[in-house]
């Protein structure tokens, strides 16, 4: 019977829902569930319906009551005295027939970040619920906050530090990222300039009001010292546990950015941490390319992805800070923060919408992390290849946090697999160099180029390939865009 309603009124088992009987008006509870269902996944609400366990039974409502309800209920939800925004377009709220008796069916999508927090009432502290396994319970002040810090287009790790100097920065860190990039940048006009033109370069650093440079929030971040880290972010804390099942041994190893003897800061533990994550992950020796032993491997890449994609999209004001914790193949990667898109989008990738795009971007120039937002489906295929346990992710919305839990174990050989993947890889970059370079070439004899042009010079069917191109030429700082709309051109 329950199957056979969820079918009829098109719903998954799994989907969130609430049913509320609703005889005597109203449900008032139903402004909680409202507010919950908003800033989480969002859900459907079904008045008339009464849920048990493994069944539903349809008590239904007259055509009098439906009336009613929806008169009701778009009249609170306009009220900007009881609910903060009103998110449901008309066909979100329809009377629907379930058998022979009809419910009042009231969908509600997940809003959007710009939108949140959708609360009741004019206090957002009071009035903000979420939603979990549990049912909607209300949130703290601390993720209210974390919402409205989230509603900002422009990106809150730019933001310059006006008390801060340069010398809030570590040194050894920006010279040891400077050769990285160099390396994998061989020719680059960034490699020439000192570093407060390279900081400026990487928007890791900014002018401030007295015209002298200051670290932005990327930057502190990234390159900084933690002591100065957490006069900023007091919560901030990076911890990385080796554990073992010996209850008299506390940790077989462990680094955390309050140590004191390095600096603390998220690309420095990335770097201590990376190495010493895929320890367990064992490459066969059969694994050879061109004649050479191969010792990385996709899922080498996969965990540097993971725990790149935690520091980015992590919220430094939030509590416990980042953790990550090795017990024998089990690792486990949690940052605070909740995603900024829904389940449904961050799994399908190409929208990760990450907290700190700058940080994302940072490490992108050093070839780590996703910028498009395919981090997910890179650790998933990944893991699929190995055939090893399904990478399962951890949306806590009580605690406001994210979760990655992984296995890792013996790396499968399939025998030219490591070389086709390899030769396709190398391809496809080839590939979008030679397009880059046309595109580079043509504005250099013509000045500008549109996205039109673009997708021509490109060998685009559409311009939204050539669009996509033109976005990672602009964050590699190889070209910038100028004016909007049908005049938006780009230009070295």
């Amino acid at each position: 019977m329950k199957e056979e309603i969820l079918e009829e009124l098109n719903i998954k088992e799994n989907h969130e829902r609430e049913c509320k009987l609703a005889t005597g008006g109203l449900p008032e509870s139903i402004w909680e569930t409202y507010s919950s269902f908003a800033n989480t996944n969002g859900g459907t609400i079904l008045l008339g319906i009464k849920e048990h366990r493994d069944s539903f039974t349809v008590e239904g409502l007259t055509d009098k009551q439906i009336v009613k309800y929806q008169k009701d209920f778009w009249s609170t939800l306009n009220d900007r005295n009881k609910v903060s925004k009103n998110i449901l377009l008309n066909h979100h709220v329809r009377p629907v027939v379930v058998g022979e008796k009809k419910i009042l069916r009231i969908d509600v999508p997940a809003a959007d970040r710009h939108d949140k927090p959708v609360y009741i009432g004019t206090d957002p502290m009071k009035g903000t619920y979420k939603r979990d396994y549990e049912g909607d319970f209300l949130c703290t002040e601390e993720a209210v906050r974390a919402m409205f810090a989230d509603q900002r287009d422009v990106s809150g790790d730019v933001e310059v530090l006006e008390e801060f100097g340069l010398d809030a920065l570590n040194q050894d860190t920006i010279k040891g990222y400077r050769i990285i990039f160099e390396q994998l940048h061989s020719g680059h006009p960034w490699n020439a300039l000192e570093n407060d033109e390279f900081l400026m370069k990487l928007r890791a650093a900014s002018k401030n009001k007295n015209g002298t440079l200051s670290p932005t929030i990327a930057g502190l971040l990234f390159f900084g010292e933690a002591y100065h880290i957490t006069e900023v972010f007091p919560n901030y804390f990076l911890d990385y546990r080796e554990e073992c099942d010996d209850k008299a041994v506390r940790w077989l190893f462990r680094t955390h950015s309050n140590e004191g003897d390095w600096s603390g800061n998220i690309y420095d533990f990335f770097c201590k941490v990376r190495t010493r994550m895929d320890d367990d992950v064992a490459v066969p020796f059969a694994n050879r390319r061109n004649g050479y032993r191969v010792d990385r491997v996709d899922v080498h890449d996969a965990l540097e992805e993971a725990l790149a994609n935690a520091l980015a999209h992590a919220n430094y004001y939030g509590r416990r800070g980042i953790l990550v914790v090795k017990k024998g193949k089990e690792i486990i990667i949690s940052n605070p923060g909740t995603i900024r898109v829904t389940k449904e989008e961050f799994y399908a990738g190409g929208n990760s919408d990450p907290r700190n795009p700058n940080i994302l971007k940072m490490f992108g120039f050093v070839n780590v992390g996703e910028r498009a937002g395919s981090g997910v489906d890179k650790i998933m295929t990944a893991w699929a290849e190995q055939n090893w346990k399904k990478p399962v992710f951890d949306f806590s919305e009580r605690n406001d946090r994210v979760t990655l839990k992984l296995e890792v174990g013996q790396v499968v050989y399939i025998p030219g697999a490591v070389d086709i993947r390899n030769e396709n890889t190398n391809q496809a970059k080839a590939m979008a160099v030679s397009k880059e370079d046309k595109i580079l070439e043509y504005i250099r004899q013509n000045g500008s180029i549109s996205s039109q042009k673009a997708a021509d010079v490109g060998g685009y069917k559409s311009k939204t390939g050539a669009r996509k191109l033109l976005d990672k030429m602009i964050e590699k700082g190889l070209i910038m865009k100028i004016g909007n709309g049908p005049a938006t051109k780009y230009v070295i």
